[in-house]
C-alpha cells in the first residue's frame, strides 16, 4: 500500500467522522428548534407579552445554539476545502506520473522500429547487391553459363586465358532477327 493510499484512507476516515459530527449537531439544532416552537405556541396562548418575550427567546436561542455551531461548521468547511485541494493535487500528480510512463513506453517502441526497418529493408537490399555483383562473374567462368547469358566463350590459348565476352553487335543482330 502506497503512502498516497494511506493518506486517502485517513482522509476518508476524517470525512466520515465529520459527517457523524454534523449529524449530531443537526439533531441538537432540531431539538432547539422544537423548544422554540413550543415557546412560540405558549407565547401565542398568552397575548400579553407575546412579541417582546418571543423576540428575546428567539435571539437568545439563535445566539446559544446556532452561532457556535455555525462557527464550527465554517471552520470545518474551510478545513475540507484545504483537504480537497490536497486530494486534487495528488490526483493530478498520479495522472502526470501515469502519462510520463506511457510516453516512456511509447518512446521505447519507436527506438526499436528503426532497427526493425533497417533489418527488413537492409537484408534484401544487401542480398540483391551481392547477387548483382557475383552472378555475372559466375556466368563468366563457365562456358555453359556464358552461352546461356548470351555471351561467346573463348577457349584458352597460349597468350590468353579462357573467358566469356559479350558483343554489342551480336546482341543487336540477335535481337533484330
Amino acid at each position: 500500500m502506497t503512502p498516497a493510499d494511506t493518506q486517502a484512507r485517513e482522509t476518508l476516515d476524517l470525512l466520515c467522522q465529520l459527517v457523524a459530527n454534523l449529524s449530531d449537531r443537526l439533531d441538537a439544532q432540531a431539538t432547539a428548534l422544537d423548544r422554540l416552537a413550543q415557546a412560540q405556541e405558549a407565547a401565542l396562548a398568552s397575548p400579553g407579552h407575546v412579541a417582546d418575550a418571543t423576540s428575546r427567546a428567539t435571539a437568545q436561542a439563535v445566539h446559544e445554539v446556532f452561532l457556535p455551531d455555525m462557527r464550527k461548521l465554517v471552520d470545518v468547511m474551510e478545513n475540507l476545502t484545504g483537504k480537497k485541494e490536497v486530494l486534487q493535487e495528488r490526483l493530478r500528480a498520479i495522472r502526470r506520473h501515469d502519462k510520463m510512463k506511457r510516453e516512456e513506453a511509447g518512446q521505447g517502441r519507436w527506438r526499436s522500429r528503426p532497427v526493425a526497418l533497417a533489418v527488413i529493408v537492409g537484408i534484401p537490399l544487401l542480398l540483391v547487391t551481392v547477387l548483382a555483383l557475383t552472378v555475372p562473374r559466375a556466368a563468366a567462368h563457365a562456358s555453359l553459363t556464358c552461352r546461356a547469358s548470351g555471351g561467346i566463350w573463348s577457349p584458352a590459348t597460349e597468350r590468353f586465358l579462357s573467358g566469356c565476352t559479350y558483343s554489342a553487335d551480336r546482341r543487336a543482330t540477335a535481337s533484330g532477327s
